[in-house]
Order: C-alpha cells, then sequence, then structure tokens
C-alpha cells in the first residue's frame, strides 16, 4: 500500500508519505530475532500481524491555530490522519498552538473531530489514538473529558513545562501550578491521564546535542520528539533475580547484549512507514530499551529505600548497566560503521577549504574514533519503575527518583495505584522526578572538548 499526502509551504503539521509495504522486511527473519530477544528474557514492543513485524507507530505534531485555519487545511490534516491509520499504525498526536482557554478548548474539541472522522473512516477505533497536549493551553480535566468525549477513553499526556513544575515563588504562576496540580491529582486513578515531564531526550555520545521531546511513542509511553523511529523493548530486570533479589549478572549481560546486537539488526528489518521515520532510522539508529524492576528488587532484597545503601547499590547497577549498553553499542560501530549523525555533526563540513577546515576535520574524527556509538540512544527510564509493581505506591520509594538521571528517555507508564497519595506526595513525587531529569539535563550541556 502506498498512500501519498503533502502539505504545502507554511504548513501546520509535518508532510507524511506513507509506503507501507508489509512484505517488505525479512519478516521470517524478524519474528526469528525477536524469539531469541524472549529468549533472552526481553520482550520486543513491536507489532506482529499476519506473520509479520511491523514498525506499529507513528507521532505526529499538529499546530491547531494553523491546522483548523481553513477547510482545506483541515482536509489536508485528515487525509494525513487517514493515511497514517488506514497503514494500520498506532498514532499518538502532539497537539500544539491551541492558545488559552476558552479558546484552546475549541480548538482541541475541532482537532479531536477530524481526529474521529479520519479514524471512522478507516475502521479504527478513535480511542486508540494518544494525545499529548500542551500543560499551558488547558486544564488537565477539560483536555481529559473533550478528548474522553469525542475520542473514547484513551491516553492524554499532558507536556508539562518547567513554571508549571518549578513556580519559584511568583504568585500567579504559583496558583496556575496549584490548580493543575489538584486537578491532575483528582483524576490520579485515571490511568488514561498522564503527566510527562521529560522534554529532553539525550544522546549516548557526548558529541551530539540534546533533543527536544514533545511527543509520544505511542504503546511504549516513552516521550520522544515527534516524527523519530525507534525499535523499543522492555527488560524487566527482576527476572535476573533470585528470590532474595540478587542480580545473575551474567544473564542480565547476555540480555543487555542481546538488545543491543538484536535491536540493531530489527532497525534494518522494519518496514518504517514514513519517509520522515526512514530518514531518522537511518541518521540515529534509536533502540528504546526500557528497564524496569527497581523498585522490585530493592522490596525484594529487604533494603530500605530510605536509606542511602539502597540507593548506591542500585545506582551501581545502573551504572554498570548503562556502560554495557554504551559499550555494546560502540562494538557493534568498530565492526561495521559508527552512527551516520556523527559524520553529519562534523563542524569541519560548513567551513570552507584550506587548513583550518583539515585541522577540524581531524580533530573531529580522533573525537569519533575515540567514542564512535552504533546507536544514538539506548537506555529509557520511568520515574514510577523505582515503586515494587502492582502495589500500592510507597512514597518511601521516591527517594530512588536519582536513578532515572541514568535515562536517555523517560516513560510515563505506570502500574502502582497512587488512590491513596495526598496532593502534596502526587506533586512532590513529580517535582522531585523533574528536578532530578533538570540537573541531568544540565550536567549534558558540559561537553567534552574536541
Amino acid at each position: 500500500m502506498r498512500t501519498k499526502t503533502t502539505v504545502s509551504q507554511g504548513q501546520s503539521f509535518e508532510a507524511v508519505d506513507v509506503d507501507y509495504v508489509p512484505g517488505c522486511a525479512d519478516s521470517e527473519r524478524a519474528q526469528s530475532v525477536c524469539r531469541q530477544l524472549e529468549v533472552a528474557g526481553v520482550e520486543p514492543l513491536l507489532l506482529r500481524q499476519d506473520h509479520r513485524i511491523c514498525a506499529s507507530v507513528a507521532s505526529l505534531s499538529v499546530n491547531a491555530s494553523t491546522a483548523l485555519a481553513s477547510n482545506a487545511a483541515i482536509a489536508q490534516l485528515r487525509d494525513q490522519v487517514f493515511a497514517l491509520l488506514s497503514s494500520g499504525l498506532t498514532l499518538s498526536v502532539a497537539v500544539t498552538g491551541l492558545g488559552v482557554a476558552p479558546a484552546a478548548g475549541v480548538a482541541l474539541r475541532r482537532l479531536c473531530e477530524v481526529l474521529s472522522t479520519a479514524a471512522q473512516e478507516t475502521c479504527t477505533n478513535p480511542a486508540a489514538i494518544e494525545l499529548a497536549v500542551e500543560i499551558a493551553a488547558l486544564a488537565p480535566q477539560d483536555s481529559w473529558l473533550i478528548r474522553r468525549e469525542i475520542l473514547g477513553e484513551g491516553l492524554v499526556y499532558i507536556v508539562a513545562d518547567g513554571e508549571t513544575m518549578n513556580p519559584a515563588g511568583r504568585p500567579r504562576i504559583r496558583e496556575h501550578s496549584d490548580r493543575f496540580w489538584l486537578q491532575l491529582w483528582h483524576l490520579r486513578d485515571t490511568s488514561m491521564l498522564r503527566a510527562a515531564h521529560a522534554s529532553i531526550v539525550s544522546p549516548q555520545s557526548p558529541l551530539l546535542a540534546d533533543e527536544i521531546a514533545t511527543g509520544v511513542l505511542p504503546g511504549a509511553g516513552v516521550q520522544v520528539p515527534t516524527g523519530t523511529a525507534w525499535v523499543p523493548m522492555r527488560l524487566n530486570l527482576a527476572r535476573f533475580a533470585d528470590a532474595n533479589g540478587h542480580v545473575q549478572e551474567a544473564a542480565l549481560e547476555d540480555a543487555l547484549h542481546s538488545c543491543v546486537d538484536l535491536g540493531d539488526v530489527l532497525h534494518d528489518l522494519m518496514c518504517w512507514p514514513t519517509a520522515t521515520m526512514r530518514h531518522d532510522a537511518w541518521l540515529n539508529r534509536r533502540l528504546a530499551i526500557t528497564v524496569t524492576g527497581l523498585g522490585d528488587l530493592a522490596a525484594c532484597r529487604g533494603l530500605d529505600p530510605r536509606k542511602f545503601q539502597c540507593l548506591e547499590t542500585l545506582n551501581e547497577l545502573l551504572r554498570w548497566l548503562q556502560q554495557t549498553l554504551r559499550d555494546r553499542s560502540r562494538q557493534i560501530a568498530g565492526r561495521t560503521n559508527c552512527l551516520p549523525a556523527l559524520d553529519l555533526c562534523d563542524p569541519s563540513l560548513a567551513m570552507p577549504g584550506g587548513c583550518v577546515r583539515d585541522d577540524w576535520r581531524q580533530r573531529w574524527r580522533r573525537a569519533v574514533d575515540q567514542g564512535a556509538v552504533r546507536h544514538r540512544n539506548l537506555l529509557v527510564l520511568s520515574p514510577w519503575s523505582v515503586f515494587p509493581a502492582n502495589q500500592p505506591a510507597d512514597m518511601r520509594y521516591a527517594d530512588l527518583l536519582p536513578l532515572v538521571a541514568y535515562a536517555d528517555a523517560c516513560a510515563f507508564g505506570r502500574s502502582a495505584s497512587l488512590s491513596h497519595w495526598n496532593v502534596n506526595e502526587f506533586r512532590g513525587f513529580h517535582q522531585r522526578g523533574w528536578a532530578v531529569l533538570q540537573q541531568r539535563d544540565a550536567a549534558a550541556l558540559i561537553a567534552e572538548r574536541v
């Protein structure tokens, strides 16, 4: 199937060239690779349909103020969503440009109607469409009610900003922040409404820049730049531990190597459905290896999460885990080729010919040789993974939030119950998680000297 949708200059959303041919990948080999991951104790988060392994997700950024400005723009948006959904993709829409209430509510309602129409035309359940809405546009309750009324009960991610997470004593902003957290707390038992506050995705190589994440990877719940291509998988640390919570390092190391090795193979076997995703897959070769079970390990070992010994124990494990993934990516780069994005970031490419350019090129090649990787991103963590799974969330485990700083990107799905939390605990947990990520991002600004 090939469906092409283009948008003129000044477009309000990303142009899509859908070229989704289910038989174009080596389906049998992709199935075999996924089985190898499962044998290694890793869960591949990919669509299995009609004996095929498909890149089943797409994220789309829509500026509502211009996408809804005319009947022609609305028709283009509807055609674009139709093209994605008719290709069997799970869709996440990052909504920007809503303005402020009450006009923002009208715009979101109209946008949801367009999405619903496109879904119905493709016989897709509109409830499966995920939304990511800017925090400044609408109150969480309004976003949730509009989405549920028109699209059905599905996921809404409220993309938080720094002012709401840290109002810093400014009365007007603090009042808005207080209202936001109170509404979100009242809806805390609605697992379909989530706050996403990891606005930066970090690279494995210090030679590459951080990226702004305004969208969410459907299904995996990872906050990512829209239009990017990821091979997602999940690894539960508890699966590699005995009854006392002691990790079998050899088995875990084998599983981590399998994540990188087989994830790299899957990148070349996937049918990436849009031109943007195909280019990103070639350029960045992103893996989303979501590691869970941190709280479960602490609980099995009988460690007190409030004590530094518990944090330090898990910190050492994650440091080793991160290094293991990175080393494996470097090994693959040494055997094959380094990440194409590293070559394109060479500053000498923008310089005129001469000695200065040659000198910069040599410096850059030396830096790449020392730190070449095969994948731009590897490790994904969730702030909610610090709690033991499928239990009421014990606030003592929030002291393990500094572990999230190891993540390249963050996921925001949760299984722990929050019904017993008060509003201060709810707000405090999110703000502490955000503060950890802010410190990580600040540290990433200090690049290696080239």
